[in-house]
């Protein structure tokens, strides 16, 4: 039985693959321009809305009740 040949890519050269740390990974993901004042205003700003939406929450559910 003859056998196919096997066919030769000639188009584009194989791309060599190079490891990346995980540090240089994660620094590239960190957001360096943030500034200390700015964190803590989303930090209260995120716990006044989920402390809103609690309340929310326990006041739809007396409604419901009552």
């Amino acid at each position: 039985m003859p056998q196919a040949k096997k066919k030769k890519s000639t188009k584009t050269a194989k791309k060599t693959i190079t490891k990346i740390s995980r540090r240089k990974a994660a620094s590239r993901t960190k957001c360096k321009g943030i500034e200390p004042r700015e964190k803590w205003h989303v930090y209260i700003v995120t716990s006044l809305s989920i402390t809103a939406a609690i309340l929310l929450s326990i006041d739809a559910a007396i409604m419901i009740v009552a």
